[in-house]
């Protein structure tokens, strides 16, 4: 059964039982209660349950902060003018773009964080330094979304001061914070994750207890961080946490297999796809918490991906992406309808009439006819499940990313050998095709792009390796951006620069 985990107005109050996280939670209006007076557990989880509804929220990961990252990449284009085309022609600016509602979600979450971590009215105690550590995972994890959009990569050297306004404090609407620098920021990301690391649970005791952040949450968002910032010894790091999350969590987090895969994905019952053993961390769906994160037919990645979805739809991913899995074309049906057979299960087959195929997670089916290649739907985010309309969790955290970033990680510290085993392992166990290892790290960054695609990390990792963007097709604008051209860093929007004169631009908008 879904949990209902967060509802909340624009001050993200909700009431809560004595036990926190296991009954539905209510929504009522803040005038029912004293914000300025958080003096109980009930009131902190009810703010720190405010965190986690932000970030579900269609601006941050309920769509925007998931799409953009493909958006952005050379896999991905947009077929219609419905959705991100500022983003995906890379034309945006200080005063048109689509990154500003992220901006604004991002410090709402933090403000939430803030308001749980720094609470001296409830006394200490397990279950509130639990709630602490959980919201010192979300901020961190809120302000490596923000250094990811809005500041250069860590190693890119140029413009390392243009880091993101530091806000640590409890809610004040006076200040107008300066920008820190990129490295003070990783600082405060990479301290608020190893707080979360040792006072976080090592899982959940709710009944959904994959939609609550744990220390193996944060153990994963560190292996991004330090793979990420690359200084001296964080390669090391990151494979110290990612091998400890594949041999020392708990058993509820588990690879998932070739067999489970698509079900995982693209089958009806929330019962199979939610709480699964993959997943490390999820968004709650839900019809009461979708009423206050936006999420629903004008907004959510079902609307975006999905070929189902009405005309809306706007996002497929290349031709040369969906024909880089291993296949064998069929025979096109009489009504021109394409047949392909993968054994690679991240692409599958494409399901026609008669005789059918099984469905894939890349479909070929009532594809745009302007678009010239035409692409491939993805199946990854489903509208209905078993429990209705856009209800199905969002995977944010899975445990397949600690495997793959494993493998970066020995790359980067010299194992490049175990590396290149270990990639071809895992490309097998998907049946995918194996490696040279001529160019390794390309290698590993085409295998993850194979394993995330429509997760919002193909545009980082191209990022934050200092390589160039090129998009070989659907492409009229910015098809061929070179490494730290300043395209890679999102502008602040015009507004947030108005309020706060203190925040600064970033160089070239």
């Amino acid at each position: 059964m879904k949990k209902f985990l967060i509802i909340l107005s624009s001050v993200l109050l909700i009431t809560a039982s004595n036990s926190c996280r296991e009954s539905e939670l209510e929504l009522f209006p803040p005038s029912q209660d004293d914000i300025q007076d958080i003096n109980s557990e009930e009131k902190l989880q009810a703010f720190l349950n405010g965190g986690y509804l932000t970030m579900a929220s269609v601006s941050a990961y309920g769509a925007d902060a998931m799409a953009f990252g493909d958006v952005l990449s050379d896999n991905l284009y947009v077929t219609s003018a419905k959705a991100y085309v500022l983003t995906s022609n890379m034309n945006y600016s200080a005063l048109n773009n689509d990154t500003g509602g992220l901006y604004r979600t991002m410090y709402d979450a933090i403000m939430n964080c803030n308001t749980v971590i720094n609470n001296t009215q409830v006394a200490d105690n397990p279950n509130v330094t639990r709630m602490k550590a959980e919201a010192k995972i979300l901020r961190g994890f809120a302000y490596f979304t923000l250094l990811n959009y809005f500041s250069p990569a860590p190693t890119s050297g140029v413009n390392q001061e243009f880091g993101v306004p530091l806000v640590l404090g409890d809610y004040d609407a006076s200040i107008q914070p300066a920008r820190a620098t990129v490295a003070e920021v990783y600082a405060q990301i990479i301290s608020d994750l190893n707080d979360g690391v040792a006072s976080a649970d090592d899982q959940s005791t709710s009944a959904s207890p994959k939609v609550f952040l744990t220390k193996t949450a944060a153990r994963l968002i560190l292996t991004r961080v330090y793979l990420t910032r690359r200084a001296a010894g964080d390669a090391q790091l990151a494979l110290d946490h990612a091998n400890y999350i594949i041999n020392n969590s708990p058993s509820i987090y588990q690879p998932i297999t070739k067999a489970e895969y698509v079900n995982y994905w693209m089958g009806t019952s929330d019962d199979f796809s939610e709480n699964h053993p993959e997943t490390i961390w999820e968004l709650d769906l839900n019809p009461s918490s979708n009423l206050v994160t936006g999420v629903g037919a004008n907004l959510a990645l079902p609307t975006l991906y999905n070929r189902i979805s009405g005309d809306r739809r706007a996002l497929l991913f290349t031709k040369d992406f969906y024909d880089s899995f291993p296949h064998t074309d069929l025979a096109t049906l009489p009504n021109g309808t394409p047949q392909s057979t993968s054994p690679d299960v991240r692409r599958g087959d494409t399901k026609t009439s008669a005789p059918a195929l099984p469905a894939g997670l890349l479909s070929t089916l009532t594809l745009p006819l302007t678009d010239n290649p035409p692409g491939a739907w993805t199946n990854k985010y489903p509208r209905l499940s078993s429990t209705g309309n856009f209800n199905r969790n969002i995977k944010i955290f899975r445990f397949s990313e600690a495997l793959l970033n494993r493998i970066e990680a020995l790359h980067l510290v010299g194992q490049s050998a175990t590396a290149l085993a270990e990639l071809n392992a895992f490309a097998v166990s998907r049946g995918g095709s194996t490696y040279t290892g001529t160019n390794l790290l390309n290698d590993i960054l085409t295998e993850k792009s194979k394993e995330f695609y429509g997760e919002g990390q193909r545009f980082l990792d191209l990022k934050r390796h200092n390589l160039p963007l090129i998009k070989n097709s659907n492409c009229s604008l910015n098809c061929n951006v070179p490494a730290n051209d300043k395209l890679f860093v999102m502008p602040i929007s015009q507004s947030a620069i108005n309020y706060n004169p203190n925040l600064k631009q970033y160089p070239g908008y």
